[in-house]
């Protein structure tokens, strides 16, 4: 069981701090103590929690390397206008930024995170899965401790993703007891699942120009 499901009798920094602490330098020990039948709502929290983290670092990398013309990322957020050049004026647009974030990224991330869940638990199932849907979301909402290493700019989000698989192959074998092949399986056949329906997408719209 994790510390944060337990933030009554933990506290909620320390528990947050443990949780993160384990499942990310501990995650075999961690996954394998994982109860399933706990609530979804705590890895969820916590899910949002490091999400949060995430993106308002990101926004703020983006809003100093497209100050300087060297990096520029995440379309879906307005860019810094041209007429704001005094640091006031940028402060004020990063705070317009951040309370844009904390107002779309509920809905958007509870849509992403059930999707991923819904995906990844079907094929954690067809590779032998003990446990239900449950079990997966938990696992996911766990990895996501991996959000704080967006602090690093440019490389960060190339360390979260390849932490964030590596945990999520971890929790798939130590929670359902799957073998390391099964588990990877797990994971990265609906990428290459999707992969190949996008390519026929592509495909039949090259043949009907």
């Amino acid at each position: 069981m994790a510390d944060f499901d337990n933030i009554r009798e933990i506290g909620f920094f320390k528990a947050l701090f443990s949780t993160w602490k384990q499942s990310l330098f501990n995650p075999e020990v961690f996954y394998k103590e994982l109860n399933n039948n706990k609530t979804i709502t705590r890895p969820y929290f916590y899910a949002i929690i490091f999400t949060y983290i995430n993106l308002v670092f990101s926004f703020f990398w983006d809003v100093i390397f497209f100050k300087i013309g060297f990096y520029r990322n995440y379309a879906i957020l307005p860019k810094i206008p041209l007429f704001l050049t005094n640091k006031n004026s940028i402060y004020l647009y990063i705070v317009i930024g951040i309370i844009f974030l904390l107002l779309i990224l509920g809905a958007l991330y509870t849509i992403f995170l059930t999707l991923l869940t819904i995906i990844i638990h079907g094929f954690v199932m067809l590779m032998g899965g003990k446990h239900g849907i449950k079990n997966t979301f938990r696992i996911i909402g766990y990895a996501s401790g991996v959000g704080v290493f967006s602090i690093f700019p440019i490389f960060g989000y190339n360390i979260s993703a390849a932490w964030f698989a590596v945990l999520l192959v971890i929790g798939i074998k130590e929670t359902n007891g799957l073998s390391t092949p099964r588990s990877i399986m797990a994971l990265f056949l609906p990428f290459i699942f999707i992969s190949l329906i996008l390519v026929v997408f592509f495909i039949k719209i090259l043949i009907v120009k």
